[in-house]
């Protein structure tokens, strides 16, 4: 995140430019603030969209029960041409010229902006302001020129939006830009009131980290949300190619692009997702603007586009395998972004039938899709278009196209034929073997890979557990509040940390934080935590590594929100990520969510003028905890030997873990075990099981799991009044 610098005036202090300067992704700085003359009439920059009746888009765009095609429309654009000629104000520093313009559309969740014949100078930046809200996109850059000079930008919160452009006064060349469409969204999806938005999707829909499908960790970094022209939300996913040469090409629906314009004026977003099963808004910082079309083909509703440009590590990109056998999967799963809300997985345990996908407005090829009868858990909605239909073997097999799957019905889903879109059609534009097979292998099949090697591989790590639930707990004292324990308090906290325990080395990139309650004071622009990493032991924070400091303006409530440090952080072994308040002012408010773990299982300790605690000895029942919060390391020595399935618990040791060719886990405590024939075993979904239990001794018991379905499984064991539960990983 860039150094926030003193701001630029531009003229003499009458009145501040009304938004807060936030922190912000792309390619780095702040906004210069402007202080504007009163003599300025206030809508001089300002342009106004013609009115949009929400519910009535909505109604228009809604979509029955019955064989449906489920992109997602969300927002109505609006065909414009505005430049730094014939809109807005210019104004001057000295040594930036700096051009504001006001976008409003009554109404509307958000906004968003394509731009043509992006070309700007060196040194020269864009931003997209929030007038309400404050959020930033950007900046823009000459990094940001593509080969088709297009500029699509993810949506901003609020129904107005600054456009500001400043440039260097001495410049090569005079920046030039377009903007031709502005979307009015209509449904909120990139709105932080209905937060962009989260839990949109059917209740039964089931979280991608939920390890519903275990071993998916991968192909679940293939798959990505994407914008189409500022309207439409679809799904795509990349994948491999034999050449192994990490060709960023992604493979979506037909009805989601099917031309060179659309491929341009698309936005993709990696990673956004909850890092655990419970359900919190993701992080989307990690967008990637632009792509060309390569193939696409109406009849199999396929399309193949390859990305402007390269993810970075930090998106974890990972390529994924495909099938082109014709031949049906003995069980099948789909990832897939649901009415635009964070990653979803569904799965069927039955195989699919080959089928034909008609609808009233729409008709394919005869016997062309695959055709899942009925999904087991999840379903696919609006927005799922395009999602990969994975066979047992985590390959490609086809993508959504549509069907008349629910929540209340969860049957009937059509997916194009992998096999078929391979090379069906001899044309280079409507085939994928062109593309996919440049060696001309004639590979039937094709694993999946990491775009980066093993040791720039970036990896995900949280000590939430699936059965953790999550809450911003208050510190009381009889009847009284003083605030929570992960934020802003008057009992004297003002460090909070979160141990990590690997047993070498990795590369620290940054850290997501589950932010639950987030209030700013108006009277200050900006309010800072510091972000600390700490080399240290098993008991508490040791060695100072290093330290940053993030503005808490730039934070969204009720969502992950990554905060990317400057410098990667080396850590060796056991480490200590860790956020200090002391620099909030009085009237801020600031918490991270953490679970309600009512075991002594924890990592989150807690600083006061005492020096550091552990959350157990800070609550009066004895509970642990760990701080809602995902880790970003790369350059991980063994990340085998980082896992969230823990072998040593408080109280307990689980192991085998995970249970890899053997059916009988066993269980090793410090104290007595209570009673044996109580200890609990259930699923992801709550279900208790029946796993025969042998005692070999009083703090000794093993688990027979011969004949149970591979997956996640949680065991309670007491053990002299104290509750003990360990996941377990089945992998016969």
């Amino acid at each position: 995140m860039s150094k926030i610098t003193i701001p630029r005036l531009v003229f003499i202090l009458l009145f501040l430019l009304p938004f807060a300067v936030k922190g912000q992704i792309s390619q780095g700085g702040v906004p210069i603030q402007i202080i504007k003359l009163k003599s300025v009439s206030p809508d001089a920059d300002l342009v106004v969209m013609p009115a949009v009746d929400n519910l009535k888009m909505r109604a228009m765009y809604s979509r029955s029960a019955g064989n449906m095609l489920k992109s997602l429309r969300f927002a109505q654009p609006f065909q414009v041409s505005l430049t730094p000629e014939n809109s807005g104000k210019w104004y001057s520093d000295g040594e930036y010229n700096i051009w504001q313009l006001r976008i409003r559309s009554t109404g509307a969740y958000s906004l968003n902006l394509i731009l043509n014949h992006f070309k700007i100078p060196e040194g020269a930046r864009l931003y997209l302001i929030g007038q309400t809200s404050g959020e930033i996109k950007g900046a823009y850059t000459s990094a940001n020129i593509s080969e088709s000079q297009v500029l699509a930008i993810e949506p901003v919160d609020g129904d107005e939006l600054m456009v500001q452009y400043e440039e260097p006064v001495n410049v090569s060349f005079r920046g030039d830009f377009v903007i031709a469409q502005v979307a009015h969204d209509f449904l909120g999806v990139g709105s932080s009131g209905a937060h962009r938005p989260l839990g949109p999707s059917g209740s039964c829909n089931v979280n991608v980290n939920c390890d519903l499908v275990n071993g998916t960790e991968d192909v679940r970094d293939a798959v990505c949300r994407i914008l189409v022209e500022g309207t439409e939300l679809c799904t795509a996913t990349l994948v491999n190619n034999t050449a192994l040469d990490g060709t960023p090409y992604l493979l979506t629906a037909y009805h989601c692009i099917n031309t060179e314009v659309q491929a341009q004026a698309t936005v993709f977003l990696f990673n956004y997702e909850s890092p655990t099963c419970v359900s919190i808004d993701g992080d989307v910082s990690h967008s990637m603007s632009g792509s060309s079309l390569k193939a696409s083909f109406d009849s199999l509703d396929f399309a193949l586009v390859r990305l402007n440009t390269v993810p970075p590590p930090l998106y974890r990109p990972f390529m994924a395998g495909w099938n082109t056998q014709n031949i049906a999967a003995t069980n099948t799963f789909c990832i897939h972004h649901p009415q635009g809300d964070i990653k979803k997985v569904a799965v069927d345990h039955e195989s699919p039938i080959t089928n034909s996908f008609n609808g009233n407005n729409f008709t394919y090829k005869t016997n062309g899709f695959w055709n899942i009868l009925r999904w087991d858990n999840g379903v696919t909605e609006p927005g799922s278009s395009g999602g990969p239909l994975f066979d047992q073997n985590k390959q490609i097999v086809g993508s959504l196209t549509g069907g008349s799957a629910s929540c209340l019905n969860p049957t009937y889903d059509y997916f194009e034929k992998f096999a078929l879109s391979w090379n069906y059609r001899k044309e280079n534009t409507k085939q994928l073997k062109y593309w996919l097979d440049p060696l001309n292998s004639n590979l039937s099949k094709l694993t999946g890979q990491s775009l980066y090697s093993d040791k720039n591989l970036c990896k995900p790590f949280t000590n939430f557990l699936n059965a953790d639930s999550y809450v911003a707990l208050q510190i009381t004292s009889g009847l009284t509040k003083k605030g929570y324990f992960t934020g802003t308090n008057s009992a004297g906290y003002t460090d909070f940390a979160e141990k990590y325990m690997f047993s070498k080395n990795c590369m620290v990139q940054g850290i997501s934080l589950g932010i639950a309650k987030l209030k700013t004071n108006p009277l200050y622009a900006n309010a800072y935590i510091s972000v600390q990493v700490f080399q240290g032991g098993t008991s508490q924070p040791e060695t100072l590594l290093y330290t940053e400091k993030f503005d808490i303006h730039s934070f969204y409530p009720d969502a992950m929100n990554y905060l990317s440090f400057k410098t990667p952080v080396k850590t060796v072994g056991t480490f200590y990520v860790s956020y200090n308040i002391s620099d909030l002012h009085s009237g801020d408010t600031i918490a991270v969510y953490m679970d309600n773990r009512k075991t002594q299982a924890n990592s989150f300790f807690l600083k006061n003028q005492s020096g550091w605690q552990t959350y157990n000895s800070q609550n009066i029942n004895g509970y642990g905890s760990a701080l809602l919060a995902e880790l970003i390391v790369c350059n991980v020595d063994d990340p085998l030997a980082v896992s969230a399935f823990k072998t040593d618990l408080p109280g307990a040791r689980f192991f085998p873990n995970p249970l890899n060719g053997s059916s009988w886990l066993t269980v090793q405590t410090d104290k007595a075990i209570d009673c044996p024939q109580d200890i609990v075993v259930f699923d992801l979904l709550g279900k208790k099981l029946d796993v025969p239990i042998e005692q070999e001794g009083e703090n000794t018991v093993k688990l027979n799991f011969s004949g149970k379905k591979p997956g996640i499984y949680f065991v309670q064991i007491d053990t002299q009044g104290h509750s003990v539960v360990g996941k377990i990983a089945y992998v016969p």
